[in-house]
């Protein structure tokens, strides 16, 4: 039996020996200098993007800081909520009282009357109001209808010509003044 550095000994002397062909060293030149080529152009690989886009995930100062942005970031938004949350059931609370410029009805006249009446606690002599509260309110609803029938009539004759001017001679020959149409 041979020893392993016999046998070593043995292939190296049987490689050094061998002399390999070559057939065409003009095609291993080309193929060389193509590679060559490719070697030196840079490349935009998709790797070589990712690793600039990710490459600071490496870095651990860097990972720290935006995770505490991000972190700082989240609480901002939470608190600002929160506000936000309280103004909105601050301002759910108010009453809200809608203001009518200089526009004034008989029915709400009755009704700011009524409100009154119902606010003293009944402190007038007995004697110096002697309506009841459902006369109030058939009172009101009877002004809130007449009001809508008078602005359907108004409607109507807006949108007629013939009877506007029929409506204007009428009130001119009983001498009175028109109402604004």
């Amino acid at each position: 039996m041979e020893t392993e550095s016999e046998k070593y000994k043995k292939v190296m002397n049987l490689l050094r020996n061998s002399k390999p062909e070559l057939d065409s060293t003009e095609d291993i030149e080309i193929e060389v200098i193509k590679m060559i080529k490719k070697a030196d152009r840079p490349g935009f690989n998709l790797t070589d993007a990712i690793d600039f886009l990710f490459g600071w995930v490496y870095i651990g100062w860097v990972r720290r800081t935006l995770i505490t942005a991000s972190v700082a970031l989240v609480l901002v938004f939470v608190f600002q909520q929160g506000v936000i949350l309280k103004r909105i059931d601050i301002l759910s609370r108010q009453t809200i009282v809608p203001v009518k410029e200089n526009v004034t009805t008989a029915s709400d006249e009755i009704k700011k009357l009524l409100v009154i009446y119902k606010n003293s606690g009944k402190r007038f002599p007995p004697k110096t109001i002697t309506i009841s509260e459902k006369e109030m309110k058939e009172l009101l609803e009877s002004v809130n209808e007449l009001q809508s029938k008078y602005k359907e009539i108004e409607t109507i004759i807006e949108g007629d010509p013939e009877l506007k001017q029929l409506i204007e001679k009428k009130l001119i020959e009983n001498n009175r003044t028109k109402i604004n149409l």
